[in-house]
């Protein structure tokens, strides 16, 4: 262990002395544990086996239980249960439970009363005072109530939150809150009117509460101020300095976070700002190592920049001169840290006498264009490239279809327009079409429309960019659909933060949310018609997300691997539905207090490769139970499911979680083809499944005739085998079989069965130019473009 890392633990341990000696803290319940999953998160609690969601007390807690019949894990941490696969655990990790600080506080708590069965919608949560109370207004079968509640408890993971005694009934109700999720000042307050001042045994029991809560600075100010009452007190000049030190090990971890998302600005702002007094030698190494990267790199890109101009004007030819002189002055505009990996064979060879300008500058230009891994010493083939790229972003700008027809033609006629060239060319271009000037609401929002194909008109959607956007760049992104009692903007700033604002109301500041922090595109839908409460299963719908998903990729950087679905309410149904209904084209969906009805209980299969992250509460009416058969089959059947359930919450926003959400995003992407899928399918437009697509399935039901006794859903089924094999099963009038390299090898014959019969015709499909652009320019897709097709009749 480094030495700074025992120093650290020793000053927990220290303080963990300290506080346990003063206050005779009880350790973590018997029981408590933490796991790591096998995608790599750490759950920690109580852990247990169940053999289903709504399982009693003591159905989970039996150790005799049938393993069989036990297949799930429940771990409980006192704020919420979270159900996963036991088959997805990785490790127990043995490591002694750490004592948690518990902080209690005096409230005329409710007892005796009736209890919270169900909570439903709020109609007004007012902030915590300094008493840690506050008044809840929530919706009822007899009518609008508001309890008066007060925090009884707080920890670094969750505050029990209990009803008070009022003028009316007593009302008996427990709940958790993330402490996460209530404002740093107010918690400052309440500890600070919970706790005495003049004792520094107390005061010190603070400083862990925060430390516990990984709050280093809330904690560094603490026990600098206890350093300040209390001269006399021993020792805690040394623990204030290891508490700097965890300080700048938090701010370090935060620049490493920020140059995973792309914004090489302000790490280094962060850099140059970085804390070094009393900093511990590790951590400063780590930074000095971090800033003297960033310097090379910037020195780098500085002279990449200066040779690539030298090598540009030292080519003899004055035609080819000017024909790349664009190209060049594009690479040295917008060459940056996330795109001088495209050049490193130019880096690498730029001072090699043995190639000629030409030579060293096409090697710039391909790679620009193509990717290092594609570079070319070839200034003809540079040169074609450049005319192939300006021809295939006219194609996919282009809406008339005899317009794209001559320009197709103009594609193929060019030098090196393979369509395996084309696909680079695409993935490596910035997006296709143009924001318009007048959809930026400033700050990196914009409010859009997508054009509709459909009686259904135009679809709007906002969309929030990160720090720093580089339309070079491909940024993971969350696509957010509201529900009935919250708007797109409010969604928008859930994951994105809300916008700051000055006293008229004038957005004045860019949000400073997760999504902010984690560097991902947050696009919010206007899905819903007026005056809409329940989710309607209808093709307006899909038609409306999938139209503006598209929209938005085709303006935007959207990293199509990872697109991460997610809603609340009628939102959450929705995100339910279409994960089902499109499990090819989400890295994963988050919806937030759905429910399984009509083709959901039908389609449940369908997302066998689609990771889900439920969230819901505890006293949300009676969903749970309801959901209870669907989500049972995917922990069953191992699917990639978490499940989170609140304790004493009813139907919220549960921002909460947001914390762990992203944790879980950033360990998914979306997969290429599975080895073989069976999918479900009822309504006509649910007839795309990764690589199968089937028109005129016999019986659909329709959501406005639902439902239908003894209806069943039509089975798709694909499966790759070796030596580049595929069958398909598809029940359909007209099918169509789409190719794309990660599914098949076009240098070798390819073999396909469809229904159980061979198609002799597949054995000479070759990858088509026009397959490639059309697929780009309706689906959106630039990194996972189909190369040819096969329609069968």
């Amino acid at each position: 262990m480094p030495i700074e890392s025992k120093q650290l633990c020793n000053w927990r341990l220290l303080l963990i002395g300290v506080v346990v000696g003063c206050w005779g803290l009880a350790a973590n319940p018997a029981g408590a544990q933490r796991i790591r999953l096998k995608d790599g998160r750490v759950l920690e609690g109580k852990v247990m086996n169940t053999s289903g969601v709504i399982d009693t007390i003591d159905d989970i807690a039996d150790p005799e239980a049938d393993p069989k019949r036990t297949a799930i894990l429940v771990v409980n941490d006192k704020l919420r249960r979270t159900y996963v696969p036991k088959l997805h655990l990785a490790e127990f990790i043995d490591e002694a439970p750490e004592q948690t600080v518990r902080i209690k506080l005096w409230q005329n708590v409710a007892q005796g009363g009736g209890t919270v069965g169900s909570v439903g919608p709020s109609l007004g949560i007012e902030q915590f005072d300094k008493f840690g109370r506050r008044v809840y207004k929530m919706q009822t079968s007899s009518g609008p109530i508001a309890v008066v509640q007060g925090i009884t408890e707080l920890t670094h993971r969750y505050a029990k939150v209990e009803s008070l005694l009022g003028p009316k009934r007593k009302i008996v109700w427990d709940m958790r809150l993330a402490t996460s999720s209530i404002p740093r000042q107010t918690i400052r307050e309440i500890l600070d009117t919970a706790i005495s001042k003049d004792k520094p045994e107390d005061r010190l029991q603070v400083v862990r509460f925060y430390l516990q809560g990984e709050r280093y600075r809330d904690a560094r100010q603490e026990l600098d101020e206890i350093i300040r009452r209390f001269p006399a007190k021993q020792g805690l000049q040394a623990e204030a300095r290891l508490l700097r030190q965890m300080g700048a090990r938090r701010v370090l971890r935060e620049i490493e976070l920020r140059h995973g998302a792309g914004q090489h600005e302000l790490v280094s702002r962060l850099l140059h700002s970085f804390p070094a007094e009393e900093v511990a030698g590790e951590t400063l190494q780590q930074v000095r190592e971090l800033s003297s990267k960033y310097e090379r790199d910037q020195a780098q890109i500085e002279q990449v920049r200066d040779e690539l101009r030298k090598s540009a004007a030292a080519i003899s030819d004055t035609d080819n001169r000017r024909l790349i002189e664009p190209i060049i002055t594009e690479i040295v505009s917008d060459l940056s840290h996330n795109t001088i990996d495209r050049l490193v064979p130019f880096a690498q060879l730029y001072d090699d006498d043995s190639l000629s300008a030409e030579q060293k500058s096409s090697l710039a230009i391909t790679g620009w264009l193509l990717g290092a891994e594609n570079a070319k010493q070839e200034l003809p083939m540079a040169v074609s490239l450049l005319a192939v790229r300006e021809a295939v972003l006219k194609y996919l700008r282009e809406p008339m279809v005899h317009q794209r027809i001559v320009l197709l033609d103009s594609v193929r006629s060019l030098d090196g327009a393979s369509v395996k060239n084309v696909a680079e060319l695409i993935a490596h271009i910035v997006p296709p079409w143009e924001i318009p000037e007048e959809a930026d609401q400033e700050h990196g929002a914009y409010e859009l429309f997508a054009p509709g194909r459909t009686e259904h008109g135009d679809f709007r959607y906002l969309v929030q960019l990160p720090p720093e956007y580089d339309p070079y760049r491909h940024y993971p992104t969350i696509l957010a659909l509201n529900g009935a009692y919250n708007s797109p903007l409010q969604e928008l700033d859930f994951w994105a933060g809300a916008q700051v604002r000055d006293a008229e109301g004038n957005v004045i500041g860019p949000r400073k949310g997760q999504a902010m922090r984690h560097g991902y595109i947050t696009i919010a839908i206007d899905w819903q018609k007026p005056q809409q409460y329940e989710f309607e299963y209808s093709l307006r719908e899909h038609e409306a997300v999938l139209t503006c998903l598209r929209d938005a990729c085709r303006r935007f950087g959207v990293d199509t691997d990872r697109v991460f679905l997610t809603g609340h309410g009628i939102g959450g149904d929705a995100t339910w539905d279409f994960a089902q209904s499109h499990p090819d084209m989400w890295a994963g969906a988050i919806p937030f207090v759905a429910q399984a009805q009509k083709y959901v209980p039908h389609y449940w299969e369908n997302v066998e490769h689609v990771p889900l992250y439920f969230v819901a509460g505890e006293l949300d009416g009676k969903k749970m139970a309801r959901n209870a058969t669907v989500l049972n089959k995917y922990l069953n059947k191992r699917f990639d499911t978490t499940i989170v359930e609140f304790l004493g919450r009813g139907h919220e926003p549960f921002h909460d979680e947001i914390l762990r959400l992203f944790d879980w995003m950033g360990r998914h992407v979306r997969s290429g083809p599975p080895e073989q899928f069976t999918c479900n399918t009822m309504r006509p437009w649910d007839n795309y499944f990764w690589w199968l697509e089937g028109r005129g399935f016999k019986g659909p039901v329709f959501p406005q005739n639902w439902p239908q006794p003894g209806a069943r859903p039509t089975e798709v089924q694909g499966r790759r085998w070796k030596q580049n094999t595929l069958s398909a099963r598809c029940a359909s009038e007209q099918t169509t079989i789409w190719l794309g390299p990660d599914l098949v090898d076009f240098s070798e014959p390819i073999s396909i069965t469809l229904n159980g019969r061979k198609i002799s015709k597949a054995r000479n499909l070759e990858p088509d130019l026009e397959v490639l652009l059309e697929d780009v320019r309706t689906r959106g897709d630039r990194l996972r473009p189909f190369w040819a097709k096969l329609e069968v009749p």
